[in-house]
């Protein structure tokens, strides 16, 4: 999202992700490729970057690693495991076991657990990690894309629920179609399940957007359940959660990786004014209570996209209402929360 490509600007990445990603300007809401229901317009948003980008994820890994390469080329070791956090009160004491069984002790004034919604970091610190599943599941296929939207995102809504498919790089277009989770447990097994998992994707888009993915070859797919999950504490002692350890959002939206960058730049203001003497309980409880209170905002607009996206008992009534507001200058207001824009200002 905008807000994230201003942050990582600041350390000189933007344009090497721009240009391995696609620029999404426009969002369309449709019934089916021939119906629309209206537009949402990124291009009004602020500059520089009145876009969403769209990038594999693997790709933004590389261009951070080689710029923390540049940074500190002794910074990131791989195949250490955190088995051990011990608080010395001034500092923190971690144990990691090496690839080769060996185990590795490093100290340290603070702990950044950035480690994920299974996070070993908040697991050892023994803080709560509070919320549950919803009740959705989603399949998930990346085709080489053969339809007329472009770089268009789209979002699909069909009475029996959302597809939503948006434009990746080289070529390749992504779908992600919303089915009863029940009627999931079919596909859910092994990689066995990998031709029928297809077929369930090129029938449900056939049926609900009426385009045949059949005729293009299929990438990759998956299935996968969402969830909601939000620690108790962000800051506990020298302890300190970030990301996907700290909350965790339905990924329908795609605010969770971007809530992380924002968790990063708010933690490094906290450390910016340690040298400065001041109180460092002060200032990592400021980034706790600023981050914990984004990630409920967040939740609750993923948890509203999630609704929208649902079969529906009265579709006639969602649809006409989502046209009514992207024909208004409400759309404007759409696309800016749609991007992320007001987190920081919305009261709980």
């Amino acid at each position: 999202h905008p807000v994230s490509l201003e942050l990582l600007a600041d350390l000189g990445v933007a344009e090497a992700l721009i240009a391995q990603g696609v620029q999404v300007r426009r969002g369309q809401a449709l019934r089916s490729l021939s119906e629309p229901i209206g537009a949402l317009d990124f291009q009004h948003l602020p500059r520089p970057f009145p876009f969403v980008l769209s990038i594999p994820q693997y790709r933004t890994e590389a261009v951070l690693e080689r710029r923390l390469r540049v940074v500190d080329d002794r910074a990131l070791h791989r195949g250490h495991e955190l088995c051990g956090l011990q608080d010395l009160g001034e500092r923190q004491r971690l144990t990691f076991r090496r690839g080769d069984g060996a185990e590795v002790q490093v100290d340290a004034d603070f702990v950044v657990g950035a480690d994920g919604v299974r996070s070993t970091t908040r697991e050892l610190a023994e803080i709560p990690y509070e919320g549950g599943p919803y009740p959705d599941t989603f399949l998930m296929g990346d085709f080489v894309d053969d339809t007329e939207l472009g770089p268009e995102a789209a979002i699909f809504l069909h009475p029996e629920g959302l597809v939503e498919s948006f434009p990746l790089p080289d070529g390749q277009r992504r779908w992600v179609v919303r089915v009863p989770s029940a009627g999931a447990s079919t596909v859910l097994g092994d990689a066995g399940d990998a031709e029928l998992l297809r077929q369930r994707i090129v029938a449900s888009v056939i049926a609900r957007v009426g385009h045949d993915l059949g005729r293009t070859p299929c990438l990759m797919q998956s299935t996968f359940g969402v969830q909601h999950f939000l620690a108790q504490r962000f800051v506990q002692g020298r302890v300190i959660l970030a990301g996907d350890a700290a909350h965790v959002v339905s990924p329908i939206g795609g605010q969770g990786m971007n809530l992380g960058w924002k968790d990063a730049a708010r933690l490094l203001e906290a450390f910016e004014a340690l040298p400065e003497r001041r109180p460092w309980r002060r200032a990592l409880a400021s980034y706790a209570r600023r981050s914990r209170r984004v990630a409920k905002v967040a939740t609750r607009r993923s948890a509203f996209y999630m609704r929208l996206g649902r079969a529906q008992r009265h579709p006639g009534l969602r649809d006409a209402a989502i046209g009514a507001i992207l024909r208004t200058p409400l759309a404007h207001v759409a696309a800016r929360l749609f991007t992320m824009r007001g987190l920081e200002t919305i009261p709980i």
